[in-house]
């Protein structure tokens, strides 16, 4: 299976069975970059902002080593692999995939995967893009946000292998196109956007709650609030969560 992911996507891979986390492994790998690292499962997967990320067997849970040179990855790089899973999703026969910024995959109001990208100190020139997606299952029980998997929302399902390669390869996809692509990727944000425009959210970035009218993102990913005071445009590294009002 190895040999031939490494020839479909033209990146090394490492596969796993149980570790902490596929984070962490990318950043003791001292191998060649691009490099993709694969695991069945994690005892200590990692969200945004620290959070955990539940892992049980059966789902992805995977780090892309990518060599980053100048321009660099604008934050909505998160986006653009959202949209982008979303493509992919439509064109293999599957479900309707939302994309919620700033970095989750939503499906009928239920979050079923999420991106995040670090650029680890003593790494220089290099982002580690993780990725993680309930395939099959979801944690068990009530979750802020709820929780889905995607198996649940795909009639003819077509197996956590598949789909798998397929979210992988449009991740990977994203990272080759390179930074000056990410933009036109976002281009279709609204057509895959979670929150309609208009709608009132509450943000919470900076330890505090900002309330405003959601008005989409612009060109590198950052969302736009209208408030009274005027347009504030907020970078998804500020933000601990976002909640429609």
């Amino acid at each position: 299976m190895i040999e031939g992911l490494e020839a479909r996507l033209r990146v090394r891979v490492v596969e796993h069975g149980r570790i902490d986390s596929t984070m962490t492994a990318a950043l003791e790998d001292d191998g060649p970059a691009p490099a993709l690292h694969l695991s069945e499962s994690q005892s200590a997967g990692r969200g945004r902002l620290g959070r955990g990320w539940i892992s049980p067997p059966g789902n992805l849970y995977a780090t892309i080593r990518w060599p980053e040179s100048e321009p660099a990855y604008p934050p909505g790089v998160l986006g653009a692999i959202q949209v982008e899973w979303a493509r992919a999703l439509r064109a293999a026969g599957g479900p309707d995939g939302r994309c919620k910024w700033p970095n989750d995959g939503w499906l009928e109001g239920a979050k079923w995967a999420g991106v995040i990208a670090v650029r680890p100190a003593g790494r220089a020139g290099e982002i580690h893009v993780g990725l993680g997606a309930n395939l099959v299952a979801a944690p068990p029980g009530p979750s802020d946000p709820p929780a889905t998997a995607l198996a649940r929302h795909w009639p003819g399902w077509p197996g956590p292998e598949a789909v798998a390669e397929l979210l992988l390869a449009a991740a990977v996809a994203v990272l080759r196109d390179g930074p000056r692509a990410v933009t036109g990727r976002l281009a279709d944000w609204p057509l895959h956007d979670a929150i309609a425009p208009g709608a009132r959210i509450d943000v919470e970035a900076g330890g505090r709650v900002r309330s405003g009218i959601y008005r989409g993102i612009d060109a590198d990913g950052r969302l736009r609030l209208a408030e009274e005071s005027g347009e504030a445009r907020i970078s998804s590294g500020e933000v601990a969560r976002l909640r429609p009002t």
